[in-house]
């Protein structure tokens, strides 16, 4: 059970250090911010994060339950900004 704690911590650490820009393809970036909020409100109302149900240890069924959540609302918040004509651009 400690390996999952370390394995989730490493996920959320990992997953802050990815950076980028999103660009308009129109290189017009004036609805980025109102954009943002709409996709991640899209992915937090159709995909919201499973937490578990202790907040020190996750049981061994909810390590899954975690991982795939947190996938999940990440490709659809990408999906709709990809969508909206967005590009993620690397720093």
């Amino acid at each position: 059970m400690k390996i999952t704690l370390k394995f989730l911590f490493l996920l959320f650490f990992l997953s802050s250090c990815v950076s980028g820009n999103w660009q308009h393809q129109s290189g017009n970036n004036t609805n980025l911010s109102l954009d943002k909020n709409f996709c991640n409100s899209f992915a937090d109302s159709r995909f919201p994060t499973y937490l578990c149900k202790n907040p020190l240890m996750c049981a061994p069924d909810e390590t899954s339950k975690v991982i795939s959540s947190i996938a999940e609302n990440s490709a659809a918040y990408r999906n709709c900004m990809y969508g909206k004509g967005y590009n993620l651009q690397d720093n």
